[in-house]
């Protein structure tokens, strides 16, 4: 259920279904916040393109930037299990 209410949505705003050039200007809006919009025009830009790290640096930094902050965030979580789990 998980991933049809949150996967879906988010692989479609990404571009995996349909290309982000078909977005009108609103919907792309939304969609840079995705990090799945991201990596696929991070990937489509090396793949297709031929770009260097240069040209997809600001989608390079984004998915950093998401990836470090998913890291803390879980680390947090886990923290407060452990704490949780140790008061039982």
């Amino acid at each position: 259920a998980l991933v049809g209410t949150f996967g879906v949505p988010l692989l479609i705003l990404g571009g995996a279904f349909l290309p982000t050039a078909l977005f009108p200007e609103q919907l792309l809006e939304i969609a840079k916040f995705n990090p799945i919009y991201h990596m696929n025009e991070a990937l489509l830009g090396v793949w297709a393109d031929g770009k260097g790290l240069v040209e997809i640096e600001s989608h390079f930094w984004f998915l950093f930037g998401f990836a470090s902050v998913m890291v803390i965030v879980g680390w947090l979580s886990y923290q407060g299990m452990v704490r949780v789990e140790r008061r039982l």
